[in-house]
Formats: structure tokens, C-alpha cells, sequence
């Protein structure tokens, strides 16, 4: 088990290299959040959870009172592709288009012209409950910053690596609050192995929606 769960740390640093991210994804600014009880669905251009017939205020709304663990388990793992892309795109300095070379490239998005740009897309898709983890040399797994501005313009690392043969998923609940639900997070081996991989990802429930949280890593 020692042996899976370091296979699993490592492979999560490796996995960076596949980041293609899309450039930027609308979100809705809902003021009310609706349910049903059919499967929920993957949206791309927003990270919501299925409507209901009968409406809930989102002062009032939790998500206890809005959805049930099975429901959230399932949304949470059809989420993991694009939660996982975005976080460690970022992390890699891999998300936005550019041109250049590994270590050093020009970001060419038209969108993109400040370290606050950059900020401000990461918080499309995260909450604002926790600070940007990317520029944290102590938690990003390349011990740089992935952007930086530079004679008016910003760069991006552009760090890649190799492709490891597994795959993730959330396996259960961990905890739950009114506002945020936490994921154990397991690794699945070439040969059909299951690991724990010791970290717990969280969404959050913000503004009528459910944004990506953070990864607490508990190794």
C-alpha cells in the first residue's frame, strides 16, 4: 500500500504535462439555483448543478438543503477532468496560449495582459474563499512562479513532463459543510490497483453556484 500511495503522490506531479486547457469558460451569475432528481449533467462553459422545479433562494440555500451526497459524488466526478486541468495548468504555467519555449513563453491571449488577468481567470472557476495557490513556491510542485510580467507583457513556465498510465477519481465524502463538501481522492494503477492517494479536494457552494475549492494534501 506504501508503494501504491507513492506511486500515486508521483503521478499527480506527473500528470501536469496534459493540461490542454481552454482559454476561458463563461460562468453563469445565477441568483437562484434550481434541482431535479434525474442524473446531473457535465456543462463546460459553466460549473452549475441541475435545475429544480421548485426554486431556493440562494441566501436561504446549502447544500445540504440542495442536494444529497450521492448527487454531489456524482457531480464532483464528472467535474474532476476540468477541476484537475484547471488547477494544475496553472500550477504548470500551461493554460493560456503563447509562444516560446519550455520555461519561457509569451502569453498571446488577447484576454491576458496582467498578473491580474491571470488572477482573474483563476477565480472563474475557484472560489475566492481560498487565496491563489499557483505563485506559492512552497505548494507549487516546480518551486517557481508558473507566470510573471516583464516589459509590459506576461509569461507563462510552460513546464512539462511525462504521461504516467492511471487514472483518478473521488471516491467518497469526507466532510461537509453548509458551504463546501471535501472528496477523498483515489488513484486507480495500470494494473487495476486502487490507491488512496492522502488528499481531499474540495467544491464550494459561492454566489449561487458551485465553484472548485482547494486540495489539501494530508502527506
Amino acid at each position: 500500500m506504501k508503494n501504491r500511495f507513492i506511486i500515486a503522490v508521483l503521478s499527480t506531479t506527473l500528470l501536469l504535462s496534459v493540461c490542454a486547457c481552454a482559454n476561458s469558460k463563461e460562468k453563469k451569475d445565477e441568483k437562484v439555483v434550481h434541482k431535479k432528481k434525474e442524473t446531473m449533467e457535465v456543462k463546460q462553459d459553466a460549473v452549475s448543478l441541475p435545475e429544480e422545479a421548485e426554486t431556493k433562494p440562494v441566501a436561504d440555500a446549502t447544500l445540504s438543503d440542495l442536494y444529497t451526497d450521492e448527487e454531489l459524488l456524482a457531480y464532483a466526478n464528472n467535474h474532476l477532468a476540468d477541476y484537475w486541468h484547471t488547477y494544475y495548468c496553472f500550477m504548470a504555467g500551461t493554460y493560456f496560449e503563447g509562444s516560446g519555449e519550455i520555461g519561457n513563453k509569451l502569453i498571446t491571449d488577447p484576454n491576458i495582459h496582467s498578473l491580474q488577468d491571470v488572477e482573474n481567470v483563476w477565480y472563474q472557476y475557484f472560489s475566492r474563499k481560498y487565496p491563489i495557490p499557483y505563485m506559492d513556491i512552497n505548494i507549487n510542485v516546480y518551486k517557481e512562479a508558473p507566470f510573471w510580467e516583464e516589459n509590459g507583457q506576461v509569461y507563462e513556465r510552460y513546464r512539462i513532463d511525462g504521461i504516467p498510465h492511471v487514472s483518478f477519481f473521488f471516491d467518497h465524502i469526507t466532510q461537509k459543510t453548509d458551504d463546501e463538501v471535501w472528496f477523498a481522492y483515489y488513484c486507480k494503477g495500470p494494473d487495476g490497483s486502487i490507491s488512496d492517494t492522502q488528499q481531499q479536494w474540495s467544491f464550494v457552494y459561492e454566489d449561487g453556484q458551485i465553484k472548485y475549492g482547494t486540495i489539501v494534501r494530508n502527506n
